[in-house]
């Protein structure tokens, strides 16, 4: 009788698994790609960047405390020989190039309830203004806990959350 149930048992759990919807996670949220249209120049600790605040309405406090959020960059407003046409990479981003010497730019995100702050900053302070060619996407992965995970590139991501990129 034991076995009885245990098939039983078995087969209805086996028949509730089935493949119905969409691929993907439901619940992830993504931006489409957006270009700043202009930035506006600040200083942190002498130091010049520039910034851009992208309205978020999809990250909110709770989003903040609970989900991860990812930042991507195509940053094509470099010459190609710096970085590739089409080359995604996740922010924060370090850009290291020779001009007059080894040169650093930093570009990095920071979040806010309904607000994406895109900042760059130079290590030589080599710039009055910089170029409007570079555009970023965020997604948010809702209850994600990725602390532990090998970190997965912008198509990976894209594949495993099932996101047009």
């Amino acid at each position: 009788m034991k076995q009885l149930l245990l098939i039983a048992a078995s087969v209805l759990l086996l028949s509730a698994c089935s493949k119905k919807g969409d691929p993907g996670t439901a619940n992830v949220i993504y931006s489409k790609w957006f270009k700043p249209a202009s930035y506006t120049k600040d200083t942190v600790f002498g130091i010049w960047g520039f910034k851009h605040n992208q309205p978020a309405p999809e990250i909110t406090q709770q989003i903040l405390d609970t989900a991860a959020i990812l930042t991507f960059a195509r940053l094509e407003g470099y010459n190609p020989t710096v970085w590739a046409t089409g080359q995604v990479g996740q922010l924060p981003v370090t850009v290291t190039y020779m001009q007059g010497g080894v040169t650093n730019d930093t570009w990095t995100a920071q979040y806010t309830p309904g607000n994406l702050r895109i900042r760059f900053q130079n290590d030589r302070n080599i710039y009055t203004t910089i170029a409007n060619g570079h555009s970023f996407r965020y997604i948010i992965i809702p209850g994600a806990r990725l602390g532990r995970q090998a970190p997965m590139t912008y198509e990976e991501v894209c594949r495993k959350y099932n996101i047009a990129e």
